[in-house]
């Protein structure tokens, strides 16, 4: 019992993508068998792209707001697969002049928006796949047939639209457009729906929840597995009382591996093969679309329609990394910042005149100029804290006694503060005086947030 995915063909009823063909001596060969042959390797090239891999940008495609001398959307080379797995090859800059595509389409938006004219038009940027007859060759024909009926396309190309397309989601109330259509009188007016995109990020998002905690509550197998199955349902939420409260959702670090186990497999084996069913297609099959989104554009226009500024963010859009990337970031796990990351990075033991008298690990002492009693710390990797990697540091010290039971003065460590290449503390004795160069002091500085 099975619901195959079918091609979109011109005789569905003989092209079967499950079938190749089983070439014997003394078969007859026609076009059918050919096409068939076609189909099945196709199918199989398709299918692969978008179960294996995904769907977006592969590379380039970026779109970019060119200001002068007019106001136009540039889209640069690039390669993308559709959400059916087709390759989309735009091979040189194109472009489209904003204003232009207002003026040419403002009959049919005035339509959907009656009244004045929005502050803002959302848009869209979407390439879609497209295949073009090509290389028209004459064939033999039967007597009395017109030049015209003796010619045919000997190739299939590879081809492309770019448009741009009104954003559903973000524009005024606007006209619905038929089922299964994406255009309306030539105006493009839906988005691609990417359900599969949308549904491998709330996964993301929800993995990101999981926290390897020493103390429970801990979240169990079953938790686990009905969180994911919370992703399939209408709402997105879970049965109460199934997993633990959160987030975040404490697990223990040696159940870690069985509930990652456990959440993939039960979104493979159950929300993945159903995310496109809301458009009408069978278990595991490809979406309708054949579209993908490139960027969402606000454009701004003034009561007369006319455009006067654009903005581009390309957030939403799907893009697929090369395997090589991922198995370089696999060698560097530490590289994805995690706001709850800590690690001793540096330490050391030092003199008041900056010499490592002890051990050190990533640490040196400087002191400051003038000699005030303060010390500039550094370690390779410092950053200031504040930056877009969200890192800060605990500085802590301690300044060694002159001998047990010594009645040399004794002495203070202080921080203060976090300088742009290195990490300022002061070292003084408790009436605030500097301290002779041969005391000596221990520093660790632990960092929170960022690359670890």
């Amino acid at each position: 019992m099975s619901t195959p995915c079918q091609t979109a063909t011109p005789n569905p009823q003989k092209l079967d993508p499950s079938k190749r063909v089983n070439y014997t001596f003394g078969l007859v060969l026609g076009v059918e068998e050919f096409v068939q042959s076609d189909t099945y390797f196709l199918a199989k090239h398709h299918l692969e792209n978008r179960l294996l891999h995904g769907y977006g940008t592969v590379c380039g495609l970026d779109v970019v707001v060119q200001a002068g001398p007019v106001l136009e959307i540039q889209v640069t080379p690039g390669i993308a697969l559709s959400p059916r797995g087709q390759e989309i090859r735009v091979p040189q800059l194109m472009c489209v002049q904003v204003n232009d595509w207002v003026q040419a389409n403002l009959a049919q938006l005035k339509s959907l928006m009656p009244g004045p004219a929005p502050a803002v038009l959302n848009l869209c940027v979407v390439l879609c796949y497209r295949e073009c007859k090509a290389d028209v060759v004459p064939i033999p024909g039967e007597p009395c047939r017109t030049a015209s009926g003796s010619m045919a396309a000997s190739r299939i190309a590879d081809s492309f639209d770019l448009m741009l397309c009104l954003d559903q989601q973000a524009s005024p109330p606007q006209a619905s457009p038929p089922a299964g259509a994406s255009t309306q009188g030539g105006l493009c007016q839906q988005r691609p729906q990417q359900l599969e995109d949308d549904a491998i990020r709330a996964l993301a998002a929800l993995l990101a929840q999981f926290e390897i905690s020493a103390s429970g509550p801990f979240l169990t197998v079953g938790g686990a597995e009905e969180l994911v199955r919370g992703l399939g349902s209408s709402s997105g939420s879970v049965p109460a009382g199934s997993p633990p409260s959160g987030p975040p959702y404490l697990i223990s670090a040696a159940d870690a591996p069985e509930l990652l186990r456990a959440a993939y497999r039960t979104w493979i084996t159950e929300i993945r093969p159903l995310i496109n069913a809301p458009l009408g297609t069978g278990p595991c099959c490809p979406p309708p679309e054949k579209c993908v989104l490139l960027a969402e554009l606000a454009v701004s226009i003034n009561p007369g329609w006319v455009v006067t500024q654009v903005t581009v963010d390309d957030s939403r859009r799907p893009f697929l990394l090369p395997t090589r990337l991922l198995q370089e970031a696999l060698f560097f796990p530490s590289a994805v910042p995690s706001a709850t990351s800590c690690k001793i990075i540096a330490a050391g033991y030092f003199a008041l005149d900056g010499a490592a008298i002890g051990p050190a690990f990533n640490l040196t002492a400087t002191p400051a100029s003038p000699p005030n009693g303060e010390m500039l710390l550094t370690f390779p990797g410092y950053q200031q804290p504040g930056g877009a990697l969200n890192i800060n540091y605990i500085v802590k010290g301690t300044v060694e006694e002159v001998s047990p039971g010594s009645n040399g003065p004794r002495a203070t460590f202080q921080f203060v503060d976090f300088e742009p290449n290195a990490i300022r503390v002061r070292i003084l004795d408790t009436t605030l005086n500097p301290l002779p160069s041969v005391r000596t002091f221990m520093a660790e500085i632990t960092q929170i947030g960022g690359a670890q």
